[in-house]
This record gives C-alpha cells, structure tokens and sequence, in this order.
C-alpha cells in the first residue's frame, strides 16, 4: 500500500501549468496589490490585483496557487487555458438545462455560463465560507434566482440532495490537492446517481501527476462513456464522463461544437479538436475506493477536508 503525497506531486509538474501556477508567496508580480487574505479551517486565501486582473490565490507552504484569474477588461470570458477546456462537457451533452459546481473558486467559470446560457439554472457549492464571501465581493457573482452557492462540502451535498442535473463540474482543488473523499469510486457513483439520462461529469484532471492513472481508472469503473479533450498547454485533460450508454463519435462532438460555438467567445471547433482517444495511462493503476464505511462520511469528510489542507494523502495499492 503506497500513499502519496503533496510534495511527491507537486515534484512532477510543469513550471506553468494553469490553475496549479505556483510561486513563493511574497513574490507578487510588480503593481499586483493585495486587495484581501483570509484564512478559514479550510483555506489561506488571498485576492490580489494587478491593472484590469484579478486573481484568487490558495497558499499552501508559503506556495501561491491560482484558484481563479478574472480579466475585468473582458469580463464575460475565460482567461485560462484549463476553463476553457471545461466547456468540452457541452460537446458530449449540449442540452444542459441545470447544473451543478463542486468547488467555487472565484466563481469563473459558472458566472461565465450563467452570461452565455440565459435558461441555464445554476448550483456551486464550496466547503470553505470564505471562498464564496471573496468570489461574491471580489468576482462578480451573479445575484440572480437562477444562480445558488452553497456552503457545503460536496460531497455531502451530493449525497443529500434531491436533484438531478444535465452537469456536474468537478475542480474542487485545494491548492494542489482534491480531498480524497471526492475522488473514489463511490463518491463517483454518487455523482452519476444525481445525473439525468444523458448527463455528464466534467473533472479537471492533472495528466503529468502519479495520480492521474488512479483518476481515468477510477472514473472508468463507474461511467459507460468515458471522453479525454487535452488543454491548450497539453498538461490537463478535461474528462467528461457520460450516463448515457450511447457512445458518441467524432462527427457528433464537432456537431455539438458547431450548435456551441455562438453562445462562446472562444475556438469551440479548435476545442473539438483536442479530443483524443490514445491512452495516456496505466490500466492497472489501483481504483480509489473509500476508505471508511458508509455511516462515518460526515466524521470522513471532516478528516479529509482537515488532512488536505497540508500534506494530503492518497492511499493506493501497489
């Protein structure tokens, strides 16, 4: 049995890969200002501003990760590569009518797709309180029925709820990490129990971590149709698994990005593209599976939002 840990991770990445960008944390770009830093029992969280730019930070062990970066001048787009790449989930699915957000940031993406589909009914849920008061005050949340944060953990949220969606996003990161009760095998058979018929599940997932075999196999053991899009930068791969049994070709994914592509103001064709269906992974990387029974997930979820913040650990077997 082998547990990894952050450290062990954060030796694999690439210098600039989006989303996880790094640095020491006083070593701010010249004119960023500090606009606020909070702390809560889940996060270190700092909002910074430099010209038109905002930005969410998570600090971890005196790293700075990007949670969120939102250009003010462009208001109603996506500024990273990874975001971006998220929208893959309307070309497997492109009749989303209601869905849900595991893990706010600075609310980016979800407002982004509340401006652009104006019948898209919206739940984001965040652990950390602090993490939906910055995005609220800092970011441009929406105010609007139509658009519901939640102070949840995800999971939890998950399994209580009565809701069915067309979509589930999946980027509940904490700095470099995902607790580990929102990566195994049955918190995924969770998510796929609250999806209607065609929806699907889109995770932002790392492909040059030792995680990242465990993620595509742990997904594989609960979804019928699995689908790979590549970021711009080639070191994240949006997953988006599917309900449906019905497997969809290439031909179908760019005729969804054909009926997308005027809603966004980015390359939805050139997204289309970046599917790929060569295996980037081992099939006989351990499924995560959890590591408690059934009735202890809350004193569970406790335990890993906790252990997460510093020094997370997988466990796997080798």
């Amino acid at each position: 049995m082998r547990h990894w840990h952050r450290r062990e991770l954060l030796s694999l990445l690439p210098a600039a890969t989006a989303a996880w960008a790094v640095s020491p944390r006083g070593a701010r770009a010249a004119g960023e200002r500090v606009l606020e830093e909070a702390e809560s029992d889940y996060n270190r969280v700092q909002v910074t501003e430099r010209g038109s730019v905002r930005t969410m930070y998570f600090i971890v062990e005196n790293r700075r990760y990007i949670e969120s970066r939102w250009d003010m001048s462009r208001p109603h787009s996506l500024d990273l590569d990874y975001a971006r790449t998220m929208m893959a989930g309307f070309l497997i699915n492109p009749n989303v009518t209601h869905m849900m957000m595991m893990g706010l940031g600075g609310g980016l993406i979800t407002s982004y797709l509340f401006d652009r589909l104006p019948n898209l009914e919206i739940d984001a849920v965040d652990v950390d309180p602090e993490v939906v008061r910055l995005a609220h005050k800092y970011f441009g949340i929406p105010n609007h029925a139509r658009y519901r944060t939640h102070v949840r953990d995800g999971r939890l949220f998950i399994e209580q709820a009565n809701t069915r969606w067309d979509l589930i996003m999946l980027d509940a990161f904490r700095g470099a990490s995902v607790p580990f009760h929102l990566k195994t095998k049955e918190f995924y058979q969770a998510c796929l129990g609250h999806l209607r018929p065609d929806g699907v599940v889109v995770a932002n997932l790392h492909n040059r971590t030792r995680m990242y075999p465990h993620d595509r196999n742990t997904l594989a053991a609960v979804f019928p149709q699995r689908y790979g899009f590549v970021s711009e930068a080639g070191n994240q791969t949006t997953f988006v698994a599917s309900a449906s049994p019905r497997r969809l070709g290439a031909y179908t994914i760019r005729d969804h990005a054909r009926t997308m592509a005027p809603r966004f103001d980015f390359d939805v064709l050139g997204l289309a593209a970046r599917y790929y269906l060569r295996r980037d992974w081992e099939l006989d990387a351990a499924v995560f599976k959890d590591d408690f029974p059934a009735d202890q997930l809350p004193q569970a979820v406790e335990r890993h939002n906790q252990t997460c913040i510093e020094g997370c650990r997988y466990q796997t077997h080798t």
